[in-house]
């Protein structure tokens, strides 16, 4: 990912140009600047990989600029935004101060996000690649149980990696996660959809909720009228946003999804298909899987989770396996009395460590985190033998 910084002639128009560029997805860090050569960048501070300049009322001074950061660091790539489109004689201006390009003012994510994609193209992607944080769990039909999987997966992975983890709540027609957990959220998705123009970390982190568990929630819409404001290029920018500023990042995206919300699902991680087994959820999960690869998404990031499950659905799901060409992922025991507690009360599920569907919970978060579960478990308990003789 690349290293960015913004100048611009005010706080408000550096926070914009900022979100914007988190907003992409494709930088890492994004300092703020003033267009100072005296000033910036300050000592001992490198020049980054890419800075976006606001053009404002003295093109001389903002061309100056971009001269200073190109002597400090000869690779550096300079865009500069520009209410008005430059003349032909401001262009050469630029270019002999080392401007890469000119973009319109308001800056549109998009047009940015293709800017900075042929800069890595050209010269590489600064110290790595984005690294896949985002998984996204999804019903094969209503009621088999999606919500409920992402609710207790997400505070089994904030629990057994000890960082942050946000859960977006994107089910159609309302979001249900917040109710799950028994938070009383003052923002949801709609806000984060009502204010892209700002909508950087440090003003994402101000519409979560955090759970006691430690799992950070976008609450989703209880109006199912206001999801006609959520498009694709509106969910990637808020997904975007999350990826840059935590570790993990869950999408709860229900049963009933648009299509075109199929391309923000190809940077994911994996998509997890929570299923049943009975004839319904596997015929609509096929009709899912098979939909979902021709949108574009790598099968390999398929994961069926049968939820639900008991012995006597092995003969069924063998059968299903051949069908789909892909494994069951996990099998989750069906625990009827205490998931319908849990729900109930609003509470994670949290008996003991033998019961066998909380056991299954840590063991796919534990997977996700990358954390040897039964080993982190051993070391523990010989931690707490020698604590004892001491």
């Amino acid at each position: 990912m690349l290293t960015a910084a913004v100048a611009a002639s005010s706080p408000e128009t550096a926070a914009y140009l900022r979100a914007c560029l988190q907003q992409t997805g494709l930088v890492q860090s994004v300092a703020e600047w003033t267009i100072a050569t005296e000033q910036y960048p300050a000592p001992g501070e490198s020049v980054p990989d890419m800075v976006l300049l606001e053009l404002g009322i003295s093109p001389a001074t903002c061309f100056a600029f971009a001269a200073h950061l190109r002597r400090l660091r000869p690779s550096v790539c300079t865009m500069v935004c520009s209410a008005k489109p430059p003349h032909p004689e401001m262009l050469i201006e630029a270019m002999r101060n080392g401007v890469r390009e000119f973009l319109g003012q308001p800056v549109d994510p998009q047009v940015l996000q293709g800017a900075i994609e042929r800069l890595i193209q050209e010269h590489g992607s600064g110290e790595g690649q984005p690294e896949e944080k985002l998984v996204v769990v999804m019903g094969s039909k209503g009621g088999v149980g999606a919500t409920t999987f992402a609710v207790n997966l997400g505070v089994q992975i904030a629990k057994v990696s000890q960082k942050r983890v946000v859960l977006l709540d994107f089910g159609r027609p309302v979001g249900h996660t917040a109710l799950m957990l028994d938070l009383q959220p003052r923002f949801s998705a709609v806000d984060a959809v009502d204010n892209l123009q700002r909508l950087d970390a440090h003003f994402l982190a101000g519409l979560l909720t955090r759970h006691a568990s430690g799992l950070e929630v976008l609450a989703g819409t209880s109006n199912a009228d206001l999801w006609t404001k959520l498009s694709a290029r509106a969910l990637t920018r808020i997904v975007n946003v999350a990826q840059g500023s935590s570790d993990f990042v869950l999408m709860d995206l229900g049963s009933v999804y648009p299509w075109e919300w199929s391309v923000a699902l190809k940077p994911a991680r994996m998509v997890m298909l929570v299923t049943e087994s009975n004839v319904p959820s596997l015929w609509t999960l096929e009709k899912q899987l098979a939909n979902l690869a021709a949108s574009g998404i790598d099968p390999q990031r398929f994961r069926v989770v049968v939820n639900r499950w008991h012995k006597t659905d092995e003969e069924a799901l063998k059968s299903v396996e051949k069908r789909i060409k892909c494994g069951i992922y996990a099998r989750l025991p069906n625990d009827f009395r205490q998931v319908s507690e849990a729900v109930n009360l609003g509470i994670p599920l949290a008996r003991n460590h033998s019961d066998p569907l909380s056991t299954k919970y840590r063991q796919i978060a534990a997977e996700i985190a990358g954390i040897p579960l039964e080993t982190k478990s051993k070391n523990k308990a010989l931690f707490g033998l020698f604590s004892g003789n001491q």
